[in-house]
C-alpha cells in the first residue's frame, strides 16, 4: 500500500492528511480519470499552463472549484483511506522547530493507524536535514516499507492528498461553504 502524505495549516490547525491506496498504478488511472474529466472545461491557455502544472488546492480552491469538484469525484472513485491529524494551535505562531516536531508527531500517529505494509510518500521540504529527520523517524515503525520525499509537481498522489489536506482544514474551520468534506467523509479518519 501507498500512503501520500500532505500538510496545511490556518490560524487555528497544523493539519497532516494522508491518502492510503493499494498502489500507484490506482493513483495513476484515478488521475488520467480526472484529466480527462476536465478536458471540457474552458481554460484561457494562461490560465490552464497555471493550473495544469500541478493541481494546487490554493488555485482550485479560489478559482477554479469546478475542477476541484472533478479531483475530489476522481479520488472518491479510488479504492482509498484518507486519515488525518491535527494540532490544535490555539493562536500560537509555530517556529520551524515545533512545525517539524509536530509534523513527525502527526505523521506518527497516521502511520500507526495503518495495519498494513505501506511505503510513504510525503511532499518535499527541500529541507534535507528536516526531510531525512522524518525518513529516519518513521523508518522505525515495522510497518514502514520505505519512505521517501518527492515532487508533487510529478506525483499526483502528492496532488490528491494537497487538495484533501484542503477540504479537512476547511472543514475543522468551518469554512467548507461547498461542501465539500460529505464528498470524502465516508473514507475519512480522523486519527
Amino acid at each position: 500500500m501507498v500512503l501520500y502524505i500532505d500538510e496545511t495549516e490556518n490560524d487555528q490547525f497544523f493539519i497532516l492528511a494522508g491518502l492510503l491506496v493499494d498502489s500507484d498504478l490506482a493513483v495513476e488511472e484515478a488521475y488520467r480519470h480526472f484529466k480527462n474529466s476536465i478536458k471540457g472545461i474552458k481554460l484561457s491557455n494562461r490560465a490552464k499552463s497555471k493550473v495544469y502544472t500541478e493541481f494546487k488546492a490554493t488555485l482550485l480552491d479560489k478559482e477554479y472549484q469546478k475542477i476541484k469538484q472533478r479531483m475530489l469525484e476522481s479520488i472518491t472513485d479510488l479504492d482509498c483511506k484518507i486519515l488525518y491529524s491535527c494540532y490544535l494551535k490555539n493562536g500560537i505562531k509555530l517556529n520551524q522547530v515545533l512545525k517539524e516536531s509536530i509534523y513527525i508527531t502527526l505523521l506518527s500517529s497516521i502511520v500507526s493507524a495503518v495495519d498494513d505494509s505501506i511505503e510513504i510518500v510525503f511532499d518535499c521540504f527541500n529541507k534535507k536535514g528536516f526531510e531525512d529527520n522524518i525518513v529516519h523517524s518513521l523508518n522505525l515503525d515495522e510497518n514502514v516499507i520505505s519512505i521517501h520525499p518527492a515532487d508533487s509537481q510529478k506525483v499526483h498522489g502528492l496532488q490528491f492528498a494537497d487538495n484533501i489536506c484542503s477540504v479537512v482544514r476547511r472543514h475543522k474551520s468551518e469554512e467548507d461553504i461547498l461542501d465539500h468534506y460529505s464528498m470524502i467523509k465516508v473514507f475519512t479518519e480522523e486519527v
